[in-house]
Formats: C-alpha cells, structure tokens, sequence
C-alpha cells in the first residue's frame, strides 16, 4: 500500500518542487541587431517553458505570445538606429576599419542607452517596478556597455544576481569585467584579423586594440551611462560601471569550433550555438522547388541582418552577378531587400527579400554559403556542415573569417578587392574541390560534441545562479585587486627597491671599507717619508 501511494503522489511532489524553484526573471537585451537576440530570446523562451516567469526588454518581442514571457516592446530602436546612421558618421553598409568601428561605438552607445530610457515602454516599467515595489529573483543581461540599464533595473529591482549573455566570442573588456587574464600576444581582439599565432605586428595591434578600446569606454562611456542612471533612477550607492563587475556568470554563445583556445575563469562558460532551431520551419513553395530542382547544387548570398544586399557597391554586385552566370547550372539563392528586381539579374539567380536562412542551409542541395561571417550566420553554416565564402565588414566578422580561413572550411574575399575575377575563382575553388565540405564536417563535429545541447546547458548554468543566490564563489579574487596588485606591480617594486637598497648598502659598505684602507694607506706612506 504504501508502495502504492509513492507511485501516486511521485510526479505530483516533483510538479510542485519544479514549482517551487520557480523565478521571477528581468531580461535586459537592448542591442537593436536580429542575430543578436535569437541567442538570447532561445534562453528566455526556454527558462519561460519550464515555469520560469520573465520579463524581457527586447526589440524582437514574439509574433506570437509566449507564456510566463512578457515582452517589453523596444522595436522602434531599429528604425531609431537607421535614422542615426544617417546623422552621424556611422553606416553598417560599408566596410569599417577596427579603429572607425571603436571610434563610432561611445556614439552608438549614448543613442541606443538615451532612446531606451527614454521610450514610454520602458519609462512604464520602471514606474511600474517602483510603484508595486516590485523584485525579481536574477536579471539575465546582455552584456554591453549600456551599464546605466544594468545598474538602474538592478538598484530598483533588489540588487538580484546578473546573468551576462554575450553573443559573440569574448573581447578584451568582457575579460576585463570577469577578471580572466589578459594576453594579447596570443588571443586576439576580437575585431582583429588574426588567429592566435601572431607576427611580431599582429601581437602590436592586438594590444593597441585592447587599449584604445579600454580607453574609448573609460573616457566617452562610463561617465555618460552613470549620468544616464541617475537622471531616469536616480543616486545610488554603487555606480554603473560597478554594477557590471559584479555579474555573476557569462554564458558565451559560442566555443572552441569559433574561438582559439583561452584562459576563462569559472564564470565565464562557453555553451555553443544557442540560437540553432530544434524544429525548422518549412520552406515556402516557390523556393523549395527552385531549390529540390537544383540538380548541380544550390548556392545561398546573405549578408546577414544589418548588411543589406540593396546597399552593396553597384560594381562589386555586378561582379557577382558575371560570376554566376558563369556557372549557369548551379542555382542562386540571393536576399535582396526591395520589391525590383536585381539588376543584370541571370536566370539562375532567385532573389526575395525575405529568406528562411536556418531552413535553406538545411536543404541537402546547398553546396555554398556566400557571408558577411557574422558569428550567428556561421555557427549555423557549421551546423548544418555547409562551406563558406566569407566577405567580412564590420565588427567581428574580420575574427570569424580568419578562423574559418584557418580550419579550411571556407574562403575569405576581401570587400576592397571583389572583382569578377576573385569571385570566379573563389566560386570554382569551392564547386571543383570536395577539401572545404570535408573540413566543415570536421568542424561541425567538433561544435555538436558536448554533453549537452547548448540551450540546456545555458538554462543550468542560470538555475545554478539561482539555487546558489548569485554564486559568488565562481567570483575570482582578481576582482578586487587594484592593477598594480593584480600584475604585482607593487610587489616587483618592492623586490626592485629591496634590491636596490642593498645594492646601496654594499655600496656604502665597499666606500667605507676602501675609505679606511685609503687611510691606512696614507698614514703608513705618511710614517715611512718620516
């Protein structure tokens, strides 16, 4: 009987602990970028399907409404962010430098931050928040410098635990926050050209890079997202830039199938891929059947989300254009985002503005992927094991294409140097030679192996947060050392001042002991002339 009883009220138990463990969660992810949110809204979605309650400031909230997730509608930001581009020195349709992309971020950073707190959506839930005295449980963060979001919702909401979600590979200041050392003779900036075996150059621009972007969020940043707290949550004790040295744990959408090998501390963890669709979703008629039809292979031109094919140099499109038509048997799968068609456009190219990137890389006739190599675009190429054309510009794009370049799974073509005759010759490369499908299967091998599927392993990570109360024994001590203590600047002036002193001493001593000898010497020379 009482066997019984346990196999009755077993699962009723487990639903009501599951229960019981149950948080109230605040997502903070303001960067106005499609790929950047997939990673983050697939954690959010998923911590809300198992009973989780979260509300997410977001400007991709669900078309469709999802439960226990409350979306805080940002939208606007996209159409904020075009019109900014245009009054200020700033374009994500052209290629930048790594010192005019740094330069322009302070800029991007008080327009995003100002129109977020600025907005009535946000506004309300701040009034909201205060009014109710309401607290939430952790806050899972985007981490970029907009610290005064982070450190106002923090301040107001009970100082709970921060998660931080980097959709990208980990830079020198993400390093700097969660306290992992810094070598930058051999892990590059992540906006830097190069692999982790650096010429003498290379290591010279990897700590340029590391310092002027330190210096950019010191001096044009920190100041200015402090003011913005105070101005919209008033004083407080800690100060934003504070606020941000004191997350918890980073989950790094991202591993070592993107990245070269790094020191992290426990609370930094690579989980992988988080935006990779479970269920894709079906192809619509027309482009499945352009695509099943292409006996010879389907190729796939995005430059992903920001990038738009309708901004691309006339003469660099044209050069693409020649080169398809050029290989009339293999089938083009282009997005370009206008209602006209493209021009020169050769019958076996296929263009809308709109297409189902996951789905169509899925499709088993893609045998290329032509990408501007954003981390997002890539991680899914790896996944569904389809070879790249890399044409980097902006950001981390120029990291990603070298380290597809370096694993052999792909090609790099230079904005600057697109002609008709690289892309030709880049294309025949990849349709005569099997060494790039093999190497990304190779590569994709290397990302799938993992004891969990990345999503899953990002929701135990942000529970284990919870169960321990903000984790901080995941905390390194390196936190709360000053620089000089940190690199014992202190302590090798100290040895060197030690060393000095009895250098010194000896000194003294010698002087003294010849002194007495010069003495001796005069008086005995002195006796003798007696």
């Amino acid at each position: 009987m009482n066997k019984f009883r346990f196999i009755i009220y077993a699962p009723l138990f487990l639903i009501l602990t599951e229960e019981s463990y149950a948080a109230n969660i605040l997502g903070i992810f303001p960067a106005a970028s499609y790929s950047h949110q997939q990673p983050m809204l697939a954690v959010t979605h998923a911590l809300a399907k198992k009973g989780h309650n979260l509300t997410v400031i977001t400007p991709n909230p669900s078309k469709v409404p999802v439960k226990n997730h409350r979306d805080v509608d940002i939208s606007f930001l996209y159409e904020k962010y075009a019109e900014a581009q245009k009054d200020k020195d700033f374009t994500m349709q052209e290629k930048l430098s790594t010192f005019k992309f740094f330069s322009n971020l302070p800029a991007i950073f008080h327009f995003l931050s100002t129109n977020i707190l600025n907005s009535s959506p946000v506004k309300q839930l701040i009034k909201e928040i205060k009014e109710n005295n309401i607290k939430y449980d952790l806050i899972i963060y985007e981490v970029v410098p907009h610290s005064a979001l982070l450190g106002g919702f923090s301040e107001i909401t009970g100082n709970p635990p921060v998660v931080g979600v980097l959709t990208m590979n980990e830079n020198s200041n993400t390093d700097i926050i969660f306290g992992n050392p810094l070598f930058p003779s051999y892990v590059p900036c992540v906006l830097q050209h190069s692999t982790d075996k650096m010429s003498f150059f290379e290591r010279f621009n990897s700590l340029l890079y590391m310092i002027y972007y330190e210096y950019i969020l010191k001096v044009y940043n920190a100041d200015f997202q402090e003011r913005l707290m105070k101005e919209h949550f008033g004083n407080f004790q800690r100060t934003a830039d504070e606020k941000n040295y004191n997350i918890s744990l980073l989950i790094v959408s991202s591993d070592l199938a993107f990245s070269y090998p790094k020191p992290n501390n426990p609370n930094v963890v690579q989980v992988g891929p988080l935006h990779i669709k479970k269920q894709l979703e079906p192809l619509p008629q027309d482009i499945k059947k352009w695509m099943d039809e292409a006996e010879n292979g389907v190729i796939y031109f995005s430059l992903g989300s920001n990038m738009k094919g309708t901004s691309f140099p006339e003469e660099k499109r044209s050069a693409f254009i020649k080169a398809f038509s050029k290989f009339p048997k293999v089938r083009v799968l282009w997005k370009w985002e206008a209602d006209t068609k493209l021009p020169g456009q050769p019958d076996n190219v296929f263009v809308k503005k709109w297409l189902p990137q996951q789905s169509i890389l899925a499709h088993p006739n893609i045998v290329l992927f032509i990408s501007q190599a954003g981390l997002q675009s890539l991680q899914e190429a790896v996944h569904y094991v389809v070879p790249v054309l890399a044409v980097p510009i902006y950001g981390d794009q120029e990291y990603n294409a070298r380290k597809l370049l370096d694993t052999g799974a792909g090609l790099e073509l230079d904005f600057y140097n697109i002609t008709y005759e690289s892309v030709y010759d880049k294309l025949e490369k990849f349709l005569t030679s099997t060494s790039y499908k093999e190497n990304m299967k190779r590569v994709s091998a290397i990302s799938k192996d993992r004891p969990m599927p990345p999503v899953d392993t990002a929701i135990w990570w942000v529970e284990y947060v919870l169960r321990h109360n903000g984790a901080p024994h995941l905390r390194p001590a390196s936190l709360s050392l000053k620089w000089y203590q940190l690199y014992m600047v202190d302590l090798f002036l100290f040895i060197a001042a030690v060393i000095l002193l009895l250098l010194l001493i000896i000194r003294f001593i010698f002087k003294k002991i010849f002194s007495i000898f010069s003495i001796l010497k005069h008086k005995e020379h002195k006796q003798k002339t007696n």
